[in-house]
């Protein structure tokens, strides 16, 4: 989307065989193929992975512009690990226990309408129970000296563990293995191409609530967001992407008592090259507090992530991920991602 030079050399190489053999409908695929192979998009596909915050909504981030009537799809797979308790010591004190590893699975299909206007559909499922990260966590933080928090029996209640208690009062709790829908997550966005480095835009977006409250894959509301975004490039080869935005909600049948009705959210992001056809990517996401009266974990929180991204040919590349909490205990633990996107 952004290297302007490689674009205008590989149109100009593609260009010209094309036209020595005089085939100008296959030119003009040519530039197509061209245009999409540059047609990076900057943004990693991070998702805030807290079951109580994944379920309500937040809209995906934007993704590479595609030419008029094309299709692209993605397939992400996020694995989290989380134990810690969370509290908010007030009049009404609140605590959060949180010990599982959740796995969110999620499919994307959009459609450009034309050169200006895309349209999204995103289903997803989440599974949260027990599984192989919390070993492997424990000892990195071991080898780094870094704190041990609730791992390793230090919890007090054997994983997997979701409750929620204010003033001595059970507000949610779940204390077995499965798994539900994710929400349907829908957008439509409005680019516009300032230049070959530039380029912003807004989304609408909606989200419904198909997944299961009791299995924590959703938390039950209704909700429907604005958000504007830009992206540039500096220093020829690094790709800057930024997005603020503002969701409305109402209807959350998980923490009703507590949740708030908006919520406001931000992300930046970085790609630049690294060796061939990698890339290196940092990305940090972040939401303003969707609970009252709440304790960290339910809170504000940010998301900062490290990536690699690989290209695959053409139209598609693969995307790894490492995501930390910052700051500490404010969503979950670790998550690694895994995307396909073509």
């Amino acid at each position: 989307m952004f290297d302007a030079s490689r674009n205008e050399n590989l149109q100009r190489v593609i260009g010209a065989r094309c036209v020595q053999r005089s085939a100008l409908p296959a030119y003009a695929l040519c530039l197509v193929c061209a245009t999409a192979c540059a047609d990076e998009s900057i943004w990693l596909p991070v998702r805030d992975q807290n079951p109580f915050v994944l379920g309500s909504g937040l809209p995906l981030l934007p993704q590479a512009a595609a030419a008029a009537g094309q299709w692209s799809v993605a397939a992400t797979l996020s694995e989290s690990n989380t134990q810690l308790r969370s509290t908010r010591s007030t009049a009404s004190p609140t605590q959060v226990m949180f010990g599982a590893e959740t796995r969110e699975s999620r499919l994307t299909l959009s459609y450009a309408i034309d050169d200006a206007w895309t349209a999204r559909g995103s289903i997803g499922d989440e599974w949260i129970g027990v599984g192989f990260l919390d070993k492997p966590i424990q000892h990195f933080h071991r080898w780094i000296g870094a704190p041990q928090g609730y791992r390793g029996g230090r919890l007090g209640a054997k994983p997997p563990i979701i409750g929620v208690i204010e003033a001595g009062r059970l507000l949610y709790t779940l204390d077995e293995s499965g798994q539900g829908v994710a929400p349907l997550l829908l957008d439509v966005t409005r680019e516009w191409h300032a230049s070959e480095t530039t380029n912003y835009g807004f989304s609408i977006g909606a989200k419904l609530p198909v997944g299961n409250t009791r299995r924590l894959s959703d938390v039950g509301d209704r909700g429907v967001s604005l958000s504007a975004f830009g992206e540039f490039v500096v220093f020829e080869h690094i790709k800057i992407g930024l997005r603020a935005g503002y969701l409305h909600s109402n209807g959350n049948e998980a923490l009703p008592a507590i949740a708030r009705s908006s919520v406001a959210f931000g992300d930046v992001s970085v790609r630049g090259p690294l060796l061939g056809r990698w890339d290196w990517a940092m990305q940090y996401d972040v939401h303003s507090a969707l609970y009252r009266r709440a304790p960290p974990f339910l809170g504000y929180a940010g998301v900062y992530t490290l990536g690699l991204v690989r290209s695959l040919g053409e139209h598609s590349e693969l995307v790894l991920g490492i995501c930390e909490d910052v700051p500490v205990g404010h969503t979950q633990d670790v998550s690694f991602i895994v995307a396909l996107r073509y």
